[in-house]
């Protein structure tokens, strides 16, 4: 099955409770119709979105809270959360960045070096129109939210 990039839609009360109660998160995914997700294209997507394949210093780049999150819930899983002002906010931007922009990015030679996941050293023109469709999810999952007034809660899974 490999690692997806899920998101999961919550209102600000569900996430008060949430970081007080982090044991309201099962509870919060039998909420099937709020969740979406970016299937294995996250790390490609975060090099698009960042030009940086390096994990280590996603704090650095805001668009790469779209991928990663902002602030950790639970370390062991790697659950984050954004606010519903920062969905907000991070929907605008990604309304703003046109596939020809983001399509230009795509360096096959530099994605294969780094071994992006999941495709390692098999990035080639399929996988930039995966990424693309992916992108497109992504903008749906945070224009959704947006409009709804929702945060999101994001982990790789």
């Amino acid at each position: 099955m490999g690692m997806i990039g899920t998101y999961l839609r919550v209102t600000d009360d569900e996430l008060a409770r949430l970081l007080d109660e982090p044991d309201y998160f099962e509870e919060l995914l039998e909420y099937e119709e709020r969740q979406a997700d970016i299937d294995k294209a996250w790390q490609g997507l975060y090099f698009l979105l960042t030009g940086e394949a390096d994990l280590d210093d996603i704090a650095r780049h805001s668009l790469g809270r779209t991928i990663f999150g902002g602030i950790v819930i639970e370390e062991e899983t790697g659950t984050t959360y954004l606010t519903s002002s920062e969905v907000k906010d991070l929907s605008t931007r990604l309304q703003y960045i046109e596939r020809d922009a983001l399509e230009s990015r795509y360096d096959m030679t530099r994605m294969n070096e780094q071994e992006l996941y999941p495709f390692e050293r098999g990035w080639g023109s399929e996988e930039k129109q995966y990424l693309l469709e992916q992108f497109e999810e992504l903008k749906t999952i945070f224009s959704s939210a947006s409009q709804k007034q929702e945060g999101l809660i994001t982990w790789i899974g």
